[in-house]
């Protein structure tokens, strides 16, 4: 975890990474703690270095919790985000958000 700046009235601006699971929990997704922050008032960004959407599905005190998604344009819903099906690992993926917080 990197605290890339303090804002001017005394909020943090972090990075942290995190290592996807080895069994993909759909619908739960992955559960981050921003140990820098007490509460998280924003995520700024998600991204998955591996081709995946990462996205905010909740944030709660200074848990992150975000969803895999990914692109099957063969599928009968042609351009349609789905989200990881459950098993899948994802240990070599690598997930970075920013966030805001105090």
């Amino acid at each position: 975890m990197t605290v890339l700046f303090v804002t001017g009235d005394g909020k943090k601006v972090v990075k942290v990474t995190a290592s996807g699971p080895s069994s993909y929990s759909r619908g739960t997704g992955i559960a981050v703690t921003v140990g820098d922050l007490n509460t998280v008032d924003a995520v700024i960004s998600a991204s998955f270095n591996s081709g995946y959407l990462a996205y905010v599905s909740s944030v709660y005190g200074n848990v992150v919790t975000v969803r895999a998604y990914y692109f099957d344009y063969d599928a009968a819903g042609d351009g349609a985000a789905i989200e990881v099906p459950d098993g899948v690992n994802l240990s070599g993926s690598t997930l970075t958000l920013v966030c805001v917080g105090t």
